[in-house]
């Protein structure tokens, strides 16, 4: 969504047959592709009124994270779902938790932070994850096992899931906050280890700190969107 001047007084939620949408004034908010957005709670829908309404002249889209990650799940979850759901399946694939490294100190870490989520992976969605040491890939006949918990998510969590694995790499641990397993710092705590014990061995890289900084923000606004949805829900597909 481009920067553009507010050209509105008044900023409501309303219910709809289809959830609840946004007005500006009598005009009803639609996404960047032009859907309406239907949100899928009148909390969610009045955290995102309150985004509209505390903009200035120059509405920043920047300073909208929950209307962002809405009008995403409206214009391409709802639209590409089995699409991302074999995207992040590929994570499952691949994860991040699966590899470990050659230091000592840092695989103890790993160990001892990330083999409880293998774990629970297994326990949870009978998913045996195979662990390696160092980069090269190990394969996972297993991973496939990670489509049919995706399978249950309603779009709006799956917009949260893919936002997660996105940026942390771990579909493990996307599907455990989604789950209300690991809170938004847990996640980045557990995501980011490498790169928290490359900051206690080498020192702060300013520039990793700040992306890091960046991510953490939206975790956080990840979080927060998860908790204004609806217990349960059912997306139409």
């Amino acid at each position: 969504m481009q920067a553009m001047k507010r050209f509105y007084k008044q900023v409501s939620s309303d219910a709809s047959d289809a959830g609840w949408v946004i007005k500006l004034d009598s005009r009803t908010v639609r996404s960047p592709a032009g859907a309406l957005v239907n949100l899928p709670s009148s909390d969610l829908a009045m955290a995102v009124a309150d985004e509209w309404m505390a903009q200035g002249e120059t509405i920043n889209p920047a300073s909208m994270p929950l209307f962002s990650l809405a009008v995403t799940v409206v214009d391409r979850v709802m639209s590409q779902q089995m699409t991302l759901i074999d995207e992040l399946a590929s994570y499952g694939g691949n994860d991040l938790l699966c590899y470990r490294a050659d230091d000592d100190d840092l695989a103890g870490r790993q160990q001892q932070q990330w083999q409880p989520w293998i774990d629970w992976a297994s326990a949870e969605f009978n998913v045996n994850l195979r662990i390696a040491t160092g980069i090269m890939p190990v394969t996972q006949p297993d991973a496939f096992g990670f489509k049919a918990p995706l399978q249950k998510l309603d779009v709006w969590r799956l917009g949260v899931l893919h936002r997660a694995v996105s940026l942390g790499g771990s579909l493990v641990l996307g599907l455990g906050f989604v789950a209300g397993r690991l809170d938004a710092d847990q996640l980045f705590t557990t995501a980011f280890l490498d790169e928290l014990w490359q900051n206690e061995k080498w020192g702060r890289d300013f520039e990793a700190e700040d992306r890091q900084n960046h991510i953490r923000a939206e975790f956080d606004e990840a979080a927060r969107f998860l908790a204004l949805l609806p217990r349960h829900h059912q997306a139409k597909r």
